[in-house]
């Protein structure tokens, strides 16, 4: 997999109330979000729903329980850290950065204010592979009874905080190591609790700590580390352990510090195995990124304004058999997904002898945008609630119709939420934002290889469709993206040159031609000539914004700034400023905002 544009961890840009990450071998830069808040649904309304479900005769099953539903979508400071790096690089761009995986973990306000228990649980958030992620807790009907009158008064004040996995690639440094991994993970693991579970920055700390000592390490250091400040050893070093023997895993407490839960390596009984790492190559890695938000505050605001019934729903089921599950099945995908006739889930549980002798074998078939359904598998009074799951989706293109399924993996419980990158084909998202739609289109087109053939999909972007999700078969190799943007009455257009195919936000962001520009004006003064004065318009500005400039053969040089509003109209024009009693110059044709501007005065000046 190409590493091109995504984050580069070395040295990121911070900024007052910002960060952003170079993009490795080129691109956007990556700006971290800020906050984190309620996503909404196409219909531009907050996506928050509130579930109870419930038999028919309360004495039967299934047991009475809810569904606590929402979307989460992070915000990012793309107009500020855009303003700071174009006044460092001109030719600067700015793309949010995208999560692959995160958890979501409910708590009180304060600590007088107790929770039920099944609120606290860290929940796996779903990302849709951009910027949306989706929260689906199943809890007691008397936790949803709970939540149900606290959002119609100031009782349970609910605070959430979500942690995230970012993926970039890990800073390089000119050094090599050699350790046996069986003895620097059981002391980095000493760092932790007993399951191996240890916060990120304690392994920094002890790394960055004992780096001016390496015989306390039990680690060789190939190198000259006399220059390298600690710290970014020990960040760099924490990066590459993770990569090859951390998992993410929720936070066990609230201290708002990502965890990783360390392999067990066991130690090789004929040989020592040792591992040797060249810091200096990239390679890929993650880091996580915390943010809290207000869940029910957001709640209560739709309810004052339309009412308990927009949020809050009563569910009646048929009665269920004795020891039959009912699982509740989501899946966070993009609603519009090219080339995908069906989606959807098999649920399997194999023959329980003697009580079950046939397997229990369920689908369902899931329908945009909410892509969630219940699913009954008939077990037996005595069974656990454990089965199998296989997704599968029929896909058109090049090749004709075929039906892709995925390895069945094994689940317990009944909630399955189910992720992307769990189905059998690739999914790459990719949306534009309004306030890019509202100036233009945008049409692509993705290739890659499948076998000794190329293939390409075409899309487009516009207003009634912001976001659509390329599939591609497991088997495409190589893919790329390319873009053309149109201004709506098509007599503009920009290009995004070929890049690697993953995840992409466009916006005005997304194009240098947008945004504050700086050119240097120069002029060549003749001998008669003691002055110089221009006007400089932005494209799409009226002339009342005209600014003047004057130039003499003491200060020929001067720099002007201006801001397009578009990036279909990011030049500007100039013309000779004259004295009133003569005409008013003609304007110059549109400049480019990447080209200084050179000018030769006339005889006596202007």
């Amino acid at each position: 997999m190409s590493l091109r544009g995504l984050p580069d961890f070395y040295q990121p840009i911070q900024g007052e109330s910002w960060q952003v990450f170079y993009p490795y071998e080129g691109g956007a830069f990556v700006a971290v979000p800020t906050t984190i808040e309620l996503g909404d649904r196409e219909d531009g309304q907050t996506d928050f729903t509130l579930t109870l479900v419930r038999g028919q005769n309360p004495d039967l099953p299934p047991k009475p329980y809810g569904l606590l539903d929402f979307r989460l979508q992070p915000r990012y400071p793309i107009a500020e850290a855009l303003t700071e790096l174009r006044s460092r690089r001109p030719d600067a761009m700015v793309q949010p950065a995208m999560f692959t995986s995160g958890f979501l973990r409910l708590y009180p306000a304060t600590t007088v204010e107790p929770i039920p228990e099944d609120l606290k649980q860290p929940i796996p958030l779903a990302w849709n592979g951009l910027s949306t992620g989706r929260y689906s807790l199943r809890a007691s009907a008397a936790t949803i009874t709970l939540l149900k009158t606290a959002l119609t008064g100031t009782v349970l004040n609910l605070l959430a905080q979500a942690e995230m996995e970012l993926v970039g690639v890990a800073p390089r440094l000119p050094l090599r190591v050699k350790f046996n991994p069986a003895i620097l993970l059981d002391r980095l693991a000493a760092l932790g609790d007993s399951q191996r579970r240890v916060a990120s920055e304690d392994i920094v700390d002890y790394l960055r700590n004992s780096a001016s000592q390496p015989l306390a390490l039990p680690l060789e250091i190939i190198g000259d580390i006399t220059d390298i400040i600690p710290n970014e050893f020990a960040v760099t070093f924490t990066d590459w352990i993770r990569a090859h023997y951390g998992t993410f895993i929720p936070s066990p407490r609230l201290d708002r510090t990502g965890y990783i839960a360390l392999a067990r390596v066991e130690p090789d009984r004929i040989k020592p195995e040792i591992v040797e790492w060249d810091l200096s190559k990239p390679i890929q890695t993650t880091r996580t990124i915390e943010l809290s938000l207000h869940p029910l505050e957001a709640a209560r605001q739709i309810v004052a304004e339309r009412g308990l019934d927009a949020v809050f729903q009563e569910v009646i089921v048929p009665q269920l058999p004795t020891g039959a599950l009912s699982v509740e099945v989501s899946a966070n995908l993009p609603a519009k997904r090219l080339g995908v006739l069906a989606i959807g889930v098999t649920l399997r549980a194999v023959p329980f002898l003697p009580y079950r002798p046939q397997a229990q074998v369920v689908s369902t078939e899931f329908q945009p945008p909410h892509d969630c359904a219940r699913l009954f598998l008939r077990l037996s009074p005595i069974e656990k609630p454990v089965y199998t799951f296989a997704t599968y989706v029929v896909l058109q293109d090049a090749q004709g119709v075929r039906q892709l399924r995925s390895a069945e993996i094994f689940h317990q419980g009944n909630q399955l939420a189910l992720q992307p990158n769990q189905f059998p084909v690739s999914f790459i998202p990719i949306s534009a934002t309004r306030s890019l739609l509202e100036q233009g289109t945008v049409e692509g087109i993705c290739r890659w290889q499948e076998g000794q053939t190329i293939q390409s999909q075409t899309f487009e972007l516009n207003q009634q469709s912001p976001v659509i999700a390329l599939t591609l078969p497991q088997a495409a190799s190589h893919p790329t993206l390319e873009f053309n943007a149109y201004s709506l009455d098509r007599t503009r257009s920009l290009v995004i040159p070929p890049m690697p195919a993953r995840s992409y936000q466009l916006g005005l962001h997304s194009f240098v031609e947008y945004g504050s520009h700086l050119i240097s004006i120069e002029c060549e003064f003749n001998d008669q000539a003691s002055f110089y004065a221009i006007e400089l318009l932005p494209e799409n500005a009226p002339e009342t914004e005209a600014r003047l400039i004057l130039l003499t053969p003491d200060h020929p040089r001067q720099t002007w700034s201006w801001l397009a509003t578009s990036p279909f109209y990011a030049g500007y024009r100039y013309r000779p400023h004259r004295s009133p009693d003569r005409p008013v110059a003609d304007w110059s044709d549109v400049q480019s905002p990447f080209t200084p501007l050179k000018l030769q005065s006339p005889s006596g000046g202007s």
